[in-house]
């Protein structure tokens, strides 16, 4: 089995964070083609990700090659209700790992980093959104100890 080395993405990364980014899109247009489309990732958009200071695509490479990322950020407080306990937390945002690397386990290694990216900061918890038609990274989630917490749910006009 190779090793996978996760690292903080930088500019050079920004073609395969590019790439990697049209396999995920591609299957979200998959699962949700009245929501999702193609288009392309703009290099500006993904190189202010890379660097701001309260946000990291943590890039999972094999033998130098990028095989996969994950694009956590800090998301700050819980809402200012009064009826809601106060938490500081992190978003997952994306993650992807190419079709060709799928069931190495380098999904879960790259959840492990971004929770070890949010505790490293004193957050409490980690969020993410899945879509309900992803049930292989549902599955995913679910075996590195993600809940579900809340459940947005569509009406068609």
């Amino acid at each position: 089995m190779q090793k996978t080395v996760i690292r903080p993405a930088g500019e050079r990364d920004i073609p395969a964070i590019i790439a990697l980014y049209r396999e995920l899109d591609a299957a979200m247009v998959d699962l949700q083609p009245e929501f999702f489309c193609e288009a392309p990732r703009e290099e500006a958009e993904i190189s202010s990700a890379v660097k701001a200071q309260d946000a990291d695509f943590l890039l999972a490479e094999q033998d130098g090659t990028p095989v996969g990322f994950a694009l956590v950020t800090y998301a700050g407080w819980t809402p200012a209700y009064s009826c809601v306990l106060p938490h500081r937390y992190a978003r997952l945002e994306d993650l992807v790992v190419g079709k060709a690397y799928r069931g190495r386990g380098i999904g879960g290694e790259l959840l492990a980093a971004a929770k070890r990216w949010a505790r490293n900061r004193r957050l409490e918890y980690v969020e993410l959104q899945v879509l309900a038609q992803n049930e292989g990274a549902q599955h995913l989630y679910e075996s590195q100890d993600f809940v579900e917490a809340t459940k947005v749910m569509r009406c068609m006009l």
